[in-house]
């Protein structure tokens, strides 16, 4: 696996400016969602409207866990140049830790080996709806409806200001999802886990894609990207 950890201590620096890959400089606007709830400490990153409440579809935790508690959300917007679409959401973070990240390393779910994938592949989640969410392994069923374009995260989508999208919605028992526009649209997108010089984790972050690479044609859905 020779996919690059984002430059996350840049990224998520507000007023920063960075090539997007295209030969233009983008604008960088961090905003923050609110605190997640994870009860279980197990978090989850998957496209919501394609997997919530389906059990056929349900998406596994990542085998890195964290103390269960509220953890901030994040996202980064980055303000390019493009026919379509000029803002795009080019990164989401969930905090763990106040403390700078001294190595990364892939957010994987069991069964995945990074030793598997051929140079420049990657493992990370498909997106078919352009959105994509972190939310805690046991609010798969928290959020009803929402296959069926219903429920309080397609309220919160159609209701949302102009723009990207991305809120924080609760939804039965307190459980809550952070939603999130999956940068230039769909693709398959890695997740990285940022560690404290101790070894603690300090983030999850995932990469949408946007800083490093030209928009291009958007990856098929899948587990596995180049």
């Amino acid at each position: 696996m020779n996919a690059t950890p984002p430059d996350c201590a840049r990224w998520f620096t507000p007023g920063a400016t960075l090539p997007p890959g295209g030969g233009r400089d983008a604008a960088l606007t961090v905003t923050d969602l609110g605190e997640l709830g994870l009860p279980t400490g197990r978090l989850v990153a998957c496209d919501p409207i394609v997997h919530l409440g389906d059990d056929d579809e349900r998406p596994a935790p990542f085998t890195v866990t964290v103390p269960p508690g509220r953890y901030p959300v994040q996202t980064v917007v980055a303000d390019v140049e493009h026919p379509f679409r000029n803002r795009v959401i080019a990164a989401a973070r969930l905090l763990v830790r106040d403390a700078p990240a001294a190595h990364w390393e892939p957010a994987l779910v069991p069964g995945q080996d990074p030793a598997d994938l051929a140079d420049g592949d990657f493992f990370g989640y498909g997106v078919d709806a352009g959105v994509g969410c972190f939310l805690d392994a046991s609010a798969h069923h928290a959020f009803p409806g929402t296959e069926d374009e219903e429920g309080v995260v397609w309220e919160a989508m159609d209701g949302g200001p102009p723009g990207p999208t991305a809120f924080l919605a609760e939804g039965v028992e307190g459980h809550t999802v952070a939603v999130f526009g999956s940068g230039w649209g769909d693709g398959c997108y890695p997740t990285w886990i940022g560690r404290a010089a101790d070894g603690g984790v300090v983030c999850f972050v995932t990469d949408f894609r946007v800083l490093r690479f030209a928009p291009a044609r958007p990856l098929p859905s899948g587990t596995v990207g180049p």
